[in-house]
């Protein structure tokens, strides 16, 4: 498969699952962050005297999602490059295919975690910390108003654990580069931005049923790609061969 054909198919994937899981998934882990910042800057400007306008808000929370978006890109260059050199170090000993496969099967499970069928990965996440979650330096940044606090706090947020973002984490790192994992994740913030900066209001309209059902899609969306990834690495090791249609490649 093409560099380029896989980092678009990424990006696809990473914005579609950011945007569709943003009214179920993102809404319920971090609508509260949103709902808290928001509640304060309100009670600070109605202290001062000020109504700001719908606008101004927004431009409030933008630094929010601008520090949260910068920390998952910045993991997501990580994870990139170390995909690259796991792939190169693959290579030299003849294992392309079984680094293809373990990436799709960790996608797989992370799939099935967010359907149900498996324990919540954020579980898993929170007992790695062992109690040092970013949580606890997040509460004294909510009252704070300046930007680089702002900053602080979003940045702090993208460090929280989180099933869906470890799921475009892996997706990164199927990239194998350091550009390619850090527009992956940047794919993936600006599609959770509508619904997180709108307060979910627009979550609001939708029903949980339907909310449940967005968040079933977005799980079988990196389900499908996981098994991409797996036949891909199949047929990398000659297992299976390569399916080509047209000018696309598939695996």
């Amino acid at each position: 498969m093409a560099i380029t054909d896989l980092l678009l198919g990424n990006l696809a994937l990473a914005f579609v699952t950011g945007l569709i899981s943003s009214f179920g998934h993102c809404l319920g882990m971090c609508g509260g962050i949103v709902a808290i910042y928001s509640a304060r800057q309100s009670a600070r400007t109605a202290e001062l005297g000020i109504k700001p306008g719908l606008l101004a808000r927004i431009a409030s929370l933008m630094p929010l999602h601008l520090g949260r978006i910068t920390t998952y890109m910045l993991i997501g260059a990580l994870i990139g490059l170390a995909g690259s050199l796991l792939d190169q170090a693959s290579g030299m000993l003849g294992w392309q295919g079984a680094f293809s496969i373990l990436v799709g099967i960790a996608m797989l499970l992370v799939s099935l975690s967010l359907l149900g069928v498996l324990p919540p990965i954020e579980m898993a996440l929170a007992s790695l910390t062992k109690g040092s979650s970013p949580m606890g330096r997040m509460r004294g940044l909510f009252g704070k108003h300046s930007l680089l606090s702002t900053l602080a706090l979003g940045m702090l947020w993208g460090l929280l654990p989180c099933g869906l973002v470890f799921a475009m984490l892996v997706l990164a790192a199927r990239t194998q580069t350091i550009w390619g994992g850090g527009l992956t994740m940047l794919a993936f913030g600006l599609g959770t931005i509508p619904t997180l900066l709108g307060f979910g209001l627009a979550a609001n309209l939708l029903s949980p049923k339907l909310r449940g059902r967005l968040q079933v899609f977005a799980a079988l969306l990196i389900m499908l790609f996981a098994v991409q990834t797996i036949l891909r690495g199949l047929a990398v090791a000659n297992l299976i061969p390569s399916l080509i249609i047209g000018p696309v490649m598939l695996w």
